[in-house]
């Protein structure tokens, strides 16, 4: 019968395991398993061998000595961190009972743990600041803790919070009571080591800040001169005021360090909040202060009533007006006093007229109340535009003049030009044979043949308009007629292509002329058989007439095309036979 013989790691463990207040716990010196079945022992436990031939190491246990090394056996201890080995050489077959070839040996794994693990903490989710040695957090701190270990792996992490009983970690320790703070922790690893425990000392601070405000002279009460200032006091329990910010009105905060001066506000209620916000972010509930500052003289406004335009200048009419108002919050407005381009002053009653004269004008202005509250001089400055556009018509291509009148044809372009040198334009109207109200915007045309009439007139941004001015023109969109005619009569006819056409002598020609009713004709050009275009008569080239064109006996196609002076075109193709019936 085969003997399968086992070998058995026996460890002697001792220790004694409490838990007192803030006192690290007893961990024991252990072996562990891990679930992929390696064997870890804490490093410094005695070891001692064991063979049997049974599984469960109770048939023939012996436990094994050693003769050439006694001295370090029973107990024996591992000398590595990490993998050590028991080997035996060789390998047999368990089936053959023979040498496994190659040769290989027996090799045992144990893994010794004499290393505590390590310990990380990380303070997140609050501020930190850090004074004379002392570290304060504020709100929101939260901790976590990692630990590693290099062989069996980490059994548990401990932490304790102001000497209270270490407890297990398994998440972020919150830490939200205020005041000094200790914090210790460490980690064990499967097999018993315990690292030495890590301490933290800090200052949690949860307390908002404290600020106070106090006001001097000139006052009233709570009615402030300009010349009062606002002083604020702060004070914080633990991490220390970091800064004071204000602000007035809702407007942009600023941060204190010397007295609230008061200038830069306008007369009337204001209120004043102010906070504290300690090293650690604490932010203190904000505190108003309502109060009224008297900054006693009127305000004067002016309005421009009327035309005007608001360009380089604020252009007007001389029909515009100009109006003053003022009011005052307290005392009351005694009188308004204003100058016109810096001389003479005179006391506002109602709406009055600038200068007339082309050009830059100014009324100086200022209201004082019934106590002698003056207000600062305020300075208007207008352009007095009392000088009307002018617009100017020009004609394009094509166009002819002759017999006074001016011929177009339907796309003939009429362009308006028009200046302004003051408030500049702001439109230019037209019409065409007496209707008006079109705003021009781009050239125009007019298809309609015949005699027509133009008006158009421009206004400028003040409103003054120059007066209506006219322009004739006569559209021509009538091309010249063309007339032919034979030197000789037919001599016959032919058919061609389902068609019968007049057949001529080979010594016949052709006499071509047109006629136009308003601007004459202009050239007449012919084509016979597709050839390039000529003109009829010129100083160049013999006309149609004067040379034998038709002399070959053959089917003839003679194309005439004529234009008047504006372009108006016209054609005429004419088609027969030169030859024998």
């Amino acid at each position: 019968m085969n003997k399968k013989f086992t070998l058995t790691l026996l460890a002697l463990i001792f220790g004694v395991f409490c838990i007192n207040a803030q006192t690290q716990q007893n961990h024991k010196k252990r072996t562990y398993t891990d679930a992929e079945g390696n064997f870890y022992i804490n490093k410094a436990l005695p070891v001692y061998l064991t063979l049997s031939t049974s599984a469960d190491g109770t048939e023939n246990a012996h436990m094994l000595k050693s003769k050439q090394t006694e001295k370090y056996t029973n107990p024996m201890f591992f000398d590595t961190e990490g993998m050590n080995t028991i080997k035996s050489p060789w390998a047999v077959d368990p089936e053959t009972r023979r040498t496994v070839q190659p040769q290989r040996h027996i090799v045992f794994e144990v893994y010794a743990d004499g290393k505590a693990p390590n310990t990380w903490s990380k303070f997140h989710g609050a501020p930190k600041y850090y004074k004379s040695g002392t570290i304060y957090y504020g709100k929101g701190l939260n901790v976590d803790l990692t630990s590693k270990d290099a062989v069996s792996g980490v059994e548990k992490t401990y932490y304790s919070i102001k000497s209270r009983a270490y407890q297990n970690y398994s998440t972020s320790i919150p830490l939200n009571k205020e005041g000094q703070t200790n914090l210790k922790y460490y980690a064990s690893d499967n097999v018993g080591n315990a690292e030495n425990p890590t301490s933290k000392d800090f200052i949690v601070d949860l307390s908002n800040p404290k600020t106070n405000h106090s006001t001097s002279q000139p006052k009233l009460g709570d009615i402030l001169s300009p010349k009062a200032k606002i002083t604020l006091t702060k004070s914080d329990n633990l991490a220390g005021v970091k800064n004071t910010k204000y602000f007035f009105d809702g407007r942009n905060a600023l941060i204190h360090s010397n007295d609230i001066s008061l200038w830069s506000l306008s007369d009337g209620d204001h209120t004043l909040t102010y906070y504290s916000t300690d090293n650690v972010l604490n932010i203190e509930t904000q505190n108003t202060y309502k109060f009224y500052l008297d900054k006693i003289p009127p305000v004067v406004e002016y309005a421009i009533q009327g035309d005007q335009y608001h360009g380089k200048y604020k252009y007007i009419s001389p029909r515009t007006k100009i109006n003053l108002t003022a009011s005052d919050n307290k005392a009351g407005v005694e009188s308004i006093t204003y100058l016109i381009d810096y001389s003479g002053k005179t006391t506002f009653s109602s709406a009055y007229k600038m200068p007339e004269k082309n050009g830059v004008h100014t009324t100086t202005y200022y209201g004082t109340d019934k106590v002698t509250n003056k207000s600062k001089n305020k300075v208007l400055t207008v352009y007095m535009d009392n000088i009307n556009p002018t617009t100017g018509i020009k004609y394009g291509s094509p166009q002819f003049f002759s017999r006074d009148t001016l011929f177009i044809n339907k796309d003939t372009k009429i362009t308006l030009f028009f200046h302004d040198y003051q408030s500049g334009v702001k439109q230019t109207e037209y019409g065409v044979d007496g209707k008006a109200g079109n705003i021009y915007s781009s050239p125009i045309t007019v298809s309609k043949e015949g005699h027509h009439k133009i008006n158009f007139h421009t206004t400028d941004r003040v409103n003054n308009k120059e007066q209506i001015k006219e322009s004739e023109f006569f559209v021509d969109n009538t091309p010249p007629v063309i007339y032919t005619n034979f030197s000789i009569k037919q001599i016959g006819t032919r058919s061609k292509g389902g068609q019968t056409y007049s057949v001529y002598p080979n010594y016949t020609r052709l006499y071509v002329g047109a006629t136009d009713t308003h601007c004459g004709t202009h050239r007449i050009l012919y084509s016979v058989n597709g050839s390039a275009f000529k003109d009829y008569s010129s100083p160049y080239t013999l006309d149609i007439s004067e040379i034998s064109h038709f002399r070959s006996k053959k089917f003839y196609t003679v194309v005439i095309k004529t234009q008047d002076k504006l372009g108006n075109e016209s054609s005429k193709t004419i088609e027969f036979f030169v030859g024998r019936e």
